[in-house]
């Protein structure tokens, strides 16, 4: 995300918000039930979706009390990104001690990587690092094995069924590429930063973005043509950036006639989408305002909460037989602060 709080501002934000009700969305339009006996049958089940946190060493200390607010039924949560915040250093100890904050995440998390953590890591304020060298680092550190973060991976292993990366299937593939299905549900991740996919970033161009689409567009075709040979009742697509679909109802170019670097994605999810039988959800950070959005009958957008809105995460009940198989609600934990360090 281009736009940031400074520390004061996101601080009188984060008291703010803990003022404001959690609200629910109900996609089944049917009453939502946080009873254990929702996984008994393995099609129904929880999980978690946070992003754009931490920002801070302050912020950081709020990820143990987030974690330790998931309800007792959440399988796995996800993290869309972007682990610092952009005026952060992208150096190895930084980016080191998040990853170790994801890891203590007591259930599998799985994590996808935003822009602030590789393609802006070019600004003067980030270090100056070559992005693509960035990106190396987490491919080495966050994505080296065939699993997700989280101790609670470690503890149940194969918690994720069909875990896998696109670089173990195809020659040269992205590591971070991810995949898996859970309940009768697939899920799929892709490299998809903010500043507008990379193009607005210093150091970055357009020969990059052409190898990641087409490495993320052959992921996503084979998640769902794989839905559809298992036949998964819905897809989940789960990436870092915002893909601005206003965009396309706006029907005009990228202001100053900047290339739209979303506008590929955009119509291939559409079209996946529309060929799947079942609905598609996707799953996204970047602009920190949790919303809900229906970009068609079969297509839901999710963004989750972000930096200063630290203290609130969002639950999505699933319910692979059910005609509409996703609930979101709206969840913040206690008013309290933490101490600063």
């Amino acid at each position: 995300m281009s736009g940031r709080h400074p520390d004061a501002t996101r601080r009188t934000l984060l008291q703010a918000s803990a003022a404001l009700a959690g609200g629910v969305v109900s996609l089944p339009r049917r009453a939502l039930s946080a009873n254990a006996d929702r996984v008994a049958s393995g099609r129904r089940f929880a999980f978690a979706l946070i992003g754009d946190v931490p920002y801070s060493a302050l912020e950081a200390q709020w990820l143990g009390r987030l974690y330790a607010d998931f309800d007792r039924d959440i399988a796995f949560a996800i993290h869309v990104g972007d682990i610092k915040a952009g005026w952060e250093r992208c150096d190895d100890a930084l980016l080191a001690a998040r990853h170790a904050l994801l890891d203590a995440c007591p259930v599998p998390l799985v994590y996808v990587p935003g822009d602030n953590e590789w393609t802006d890591c070019s600004r003067s304020r980030a270090g100056g690092f070559d992005p693509l060298e960035r990106l190396g680092w987490l491919r080495r550190h966050f994505f080296a094995q065939p699993r997700p973060l989280g101790a609670g991976a470690r503890r149940a292993a194969g918690a994720l069924a069909g875990f896998e990366r696109q670089a173990d299937h195809t020659p040269g593939g992205p590591p971070e590429n991810l995949r898996w299905r859970h309940g009768g549900i697939g899920f799929v991740t892709l490299n998809l930063p903010g500043s507008n996919n990379g193009l607005a970033a210093e150091g970055m161009g357009a020969s990059e973005l052409r190898v990641r689409e087409r490495f993320n567009a052959e992921w996503l075709r084979e998640a769902c043509a794989i839905a559809a040979g298992d036949a998964q009742a819905a897809l989940v697509v789960v990436a870092h950036a915002n893909p601005r679909f206003d965009r396309d109802r706006a029907g005009q170019p990228e202001p100053g006639a900047r290339r739209d670097g979303y506008a590929a994605f955009r119509r291939l999810l559409r079209e996946s989408s529309d060929a799947f039988a079942g609905p598609t959800l996707l799953l996204h950070g970047d602009t920190h305002w949790h919303t809900v959005q229906e970009i068609s009958p079969k297509l839901t957008r999710v963004e989750a909460y972000g930096s200063p809105f630290v203290d609130q995460w969002v639950r999505i009940d699933v319910d692979a037989d059910a005609r509409e198989p996703f609930s979101i609600v709206s969840r913040r934990i206690a008013a309290a602060q933490p101490t600063p360090p």
